[in-house]
């Protein structure tokens, strides 16, 4: 063994051990979405980050408003959604349920 590959041995080490702490970290974390977005309190505060960031919302408002409107949807989509879908993506889909059945029902009355 030379002293290059001993340095290439080390940094191959290290390299794994940054990967497996990233994975263990990114695995906690989806725990922790799990748990918290899994509750009924949990889903309340999820729906509202997502009604506050206009995933369900008209981008298209106001002219001024639009670029406003897609920036705050896309930071919601890419940092908020795409962490819950990818822990557990019936979380979403059951708020996408709930909320169906809400809209129907307020139809049926409506009628």
């Amino acid at each position: 063994m030379t002293i290059g590959s001993g340095l290439l041995e080390d940094e191959q080490r290290e390299a794994e051990e940054i990967k497996k702490e990233q994975r263990r970290i990114t695995e906690q974390f989806l725990s922790d979405v799990r748990a918290t977005f899994g509750t009924p309190h949990g889903k309340r505060i999820f729906t509202f980050l997502l009604e506050q960031g206009g995933v369900n919302a008209p981008l298209f408002s106001k002219e001024n408003d639009i670029y406003r409107n897609v920036a705050v949807h896309d930071f919601v989509v890419e940092n908020v959604l795409a962490s819950v879908v990818m822990a557990d993506e019936e979380i979403y889909l059951s708020i996408i349920r709930e909320r169906a059945e809400k809209l129907r029902h307020e139809e049926e009355i409506r009628k």
